[in-house]
């Protein structure tokens, strides 16, 4: 009787974490925070929605201009200006944030290179912001002098 019970409460708190891990997907937009199950975002700049499956299962499609920041798979992406050789493209990309130190975040915004022999394989580029002002882009030079903190998030792939 006693292991039948042991039983019958680890199901119940197995129940318990299902039931609490849904909804962790979450779309902060201009009016507000949506929770939702799905989210597909395109990190590119031509692409003009963000399609969202609702918690109630309902499909909705938003602007992406109207998107500033959205959690999937327990990651977190934030819309952020773009920087090319340190000056602004005039774009805007969602980056996954890594870290963060006092006003510091570490950012990793992924890339495919043409020009490369596979241009599927994703090249990652890290960057620290202040707020959405970039503070550092950081390479392999850079990583050197920053925190430990930092250091172990970071893993340049090329």
């Amino acid at each position: 009787m006693k292991k039948l019970m042991i039983v019958f409460f680890m199901f119940l708190m197995c129940l318990t974490g299902i039931a609490e891990d849904e909804g962790t997907s979450w779309v902060v937009t201009d009016e507000g925070k949506i929770n939702c199950k799905k989210i597909v975002v395109e990190n590119d700049t031509n692409y003009k929605h963000a399609r969202i499956i609702l918690d109630n299962g309902q499909r909705k499609i938003i602007d992406i201009k109207k998107v500033r920041s959205f959690s999937m798979n327990g990651k977190i992406y934030s819309k952020l200006p773009l920087y090319k050789d340190g000056k602004a493209t005039g774009n805007e990309v969602f980056m996954e944030l890594i870290n963060t130190y006092g006003e510091l975040c570490l950012y990793k915004y992924s890339i495919c290179k043409l020009e490369t022999p596979d241009p599927k394989k994703k090249v990652y580029c890290y960057f620290l912001y202040a707020g959405n002002k970039l503070y550092k882009a950081v390479d392999e030079k850079v990583l050197a002098n920053i925190d430990r903190s930092f250091k172990r998030y970071c893993s340049f792939e090329y």
